[in-house]
């Protein structure tokens, strides 16, 4: 079966089956943090915010998932760059809490709320972690390197987008744990 994809500068371009798979992986993650702060009844406006927080996490969680397919399935070539590392640290908090909030359950509270704060301290880290290497890859840099490292796969220009808006991470941690 031959490969339909182009290629760019040696990757292999567009989005893949496994890429899809990824992707609903990372939803699954979303869906377990979600379940626990999804109210009985929510307004137009609940309904909006609320699955605006599961794309944002969805997307999120799968950078670990995305990583380990195109790292290890895929094999890519010269993979990965610093935005696919950066979407893969990102996902890891996300995806761990989900493990451990899914093997407490709901049961205890206090358990849950001790995986709430490990994931806000988590995302805390991480997003720390990406600020600096944002800034030391964008910001300190000659524009022309900065340029260059924005360039494709598709996976390394959202990992980036992704770092620079890490805010948004640390306000979702805010809207999970409550």
């Amino acid at each position: 079966m031959q490969e339909t994809e182009r290629s760019i500068a040696g990757y292999p371009a567009g989005f893949s089956l496994l890429d899809g798979v990824a992707l609903v992986s990372g939803a699954a993650v979303a869906s377990v943090h979600i379940r626990a702060v999804v109210p009985a009844e929510l307004s137009g406006f609940g309904i909006v915010a609320i699955w605006g927080t599961f794309s944002w996490i969805a997307l999120s969680a799968a950078g670990p998932f995305i990583f380990i397919v195109r790292r290890y399935v895929r094999r890519a070539p010269e993979y990965p760059k610093v935005g696919d590392w950066l979407w893969a640290l990102i996902g890891t908090p996300w995806l761990l809490s989900a493990v451990v909030r899914s093997a407490v359950g709901d049961a205890r509270p206090e358990r849950n709320d001790a995986v709430g704060w490990g994931l806000f301290v988590g995302i805390a880290a991480v997003s720390f972690v990406a600020l600096g290497v944002v800034w030391n890859t964008w910001v300190v840099v000659p524009p022309e390197q900065a340029a260059r490292t924005a360039s494709h796969p598709w996976t390394n220009r959202l990992g980036l987008f992704l770092a620079v808006a890490w805010p948004v991470q640390c306000g979702l941690g805010l809207v999970i744990i409550g």
